[in-house]
């Protein structure tokens, strides 16, 4: 299952009811007729706030699909999502969507090329956010974020939306990118040494790492 690493209990929304429902889904951040061949019948929903122990990779990148597997679907979790470890989404030439009404915490947050990630709630990610996003991928945040530090990999403009005035504030959210100069020797001094290979980031030990819930940085979050 695309999310079977969070929970395998979704139940089936008529697209009608889960709109009046849930307004955001159709709402300017997340443009299904761009990003599905259609508009999604339906909407797969779990209600109540979910815990996952030990971290999760999800999205039809990581996943194991079936050939009659949708992937133009929509997960809706309606509470908040905590992830005891890393939360890595990633998809790969599809947009299963996953939205939390609530807030979302993890260790650490990968948001991995056409990953579509809305949060209705805050952001929580004590160490490390990553975003490496195109095309359509999106990280929409409605409520206030709260960020270790951010490593921002794409190299040009996406759509990541980080509420609350978090992506401002210099001072609180430390935006590391790898283009050069300055800002590379930053990354470098956040990430530990293993994820690079001279100057250059490995992206792919970098998400090893995650999955097998090692450290992404040369100073954990305390407990």
């Amino acid at each position: 299952m695309l999310f079977g690493q969070l929970t395998t209990v979704w139940k089936t929304v008529p697209w009608a009811e889960a709109v009046e429902r849930h307004p955001f889904l159709d709402g300017p951040d997340l443009e299904f007729d761009g990003l599905f061949s259609e508009v999604p019948a339906h909407v797969l929903v779990h209600d109540g706030h979910l815990v996952v122990h030990g971290g999760a990779a999800v999205g039809c990148a990581v996943d194991d699909l079936s050939e009659r597997e949708d992937v133009e679907v929509v997960h809706v979790i309606d509470g908040d999502l905590t992830v005891e470890g890393s939360l890595r989404f990633a998809n790969a030439g599809h947009y299963p969507t996953l939205c939390v009404t609530g807030s979302v915490t993890a260790e650490n947050l990968l948001c991995e090329s056409e990953c579509v990630l809305f949060v209705g709630g805050a952001l929580r990610v004590d160490d490390l956010l990553v975003t490496d996003l195109y095309e359509g991928g999106l990280l929409s945040v409605e409520g206030p974020s709260s960020v270790g530090a951010w490593l921002q990999l794409e190299s040009r403009e996406t759509r990541t939306r980080l509420g609350g005035g978090a992506a401002g504030r210099a001072a609180e959210v430390r935006v590391l990118r790898l283009d050069g100069g300055a800002e590379a020797e930053a990354a470098a001094a956040v990430l530990l040494p293993e994820f690079f290979d001279g100057d250059r980031l490995d992206r792919g030990r970098l998400a090893a790492a995650a999955a097998a819930g090692r450290p992404l940085t040369r100073r954990r979050p305390s407990a």
